[in-house]
């Protein structure tokens, strides 16, 4: 009894070596962070806009990798699609719009019915080149009051372990 007592957790003891151990070359590849293929930068109105005005945001996508990558966007509302948008105040994200609801996935009763197209394109973006797209924040958020608020813009590279690469973050002044 005590010999097999002993060969089991010899056993173990081996087998559970064994199980935790990792080669070199994957501990190294598991410990670094995955470096993002593109960045994106956010420029916001310089100027305060006035209450139930348009507020016009210019996002920028640059490939900051060495090589050629394969971007793809969706036919309808692709700037609105393609990317997260985040806008708060005082810490506390902003009503979204029924547009913006549906364009998350995120629909409530009594919200529009969403019509899809389900098409989409992959267009090569060279190492180094970026291109800039404009959108109006006020088909996502309902912004009711005047005040400060922080956008935050983000989309998930898809690449080498799929990180979340984030934006800058803009400061809006909505004026009364």
């Amino acid at each position: 009894m005590r010999w097999t007592t002993f060969v089991v957790a010899v056993a173990m003891l081996v087998g559970l070596r064994s199980y935790g151990q990792v080669s070199a070359d994957s501990a190294t590849k598991e410990s670094l962070p995955a470096t993002p293929d593109f960045s994106l930068k956010v420029v916001g109105p310089s100027q305060p806009v006035r209450m139930g005005s348009p507020i016009p945001v210019s996002v920028t996508v640059r490939n900051v990798s060495n090589k050629e990558i394969q971007w793809r966007s969706e036919f309808a509302d692709t700037a609105y699609q393609a990317f997260h948008f985040q806008l708060t105040q005082n810490g506390q994200e902003m009503e979204k719009t029924p547009f913006h609801r549906r364009v998350r996935g995120e629909q409530r009763p009594g919200d529009p019915a969403a019509v899809e197209s389900g098409s989409s394109i992959v267009s090569p973006v060279s190492a180094g080149k970026s291109f800039s797209f404009s959108i109006d924040l006020t088909r996502l958020y309902q912004i009711k009051t005047p005040g400060q608020y922080t956008l935050r813009v983000s989309r998930l590279d898809d690449s080498d372990g799929g990180a979340i690469v984030f934006s800058n973050a803009v400061t809006v002044t909505v004026a009364p």
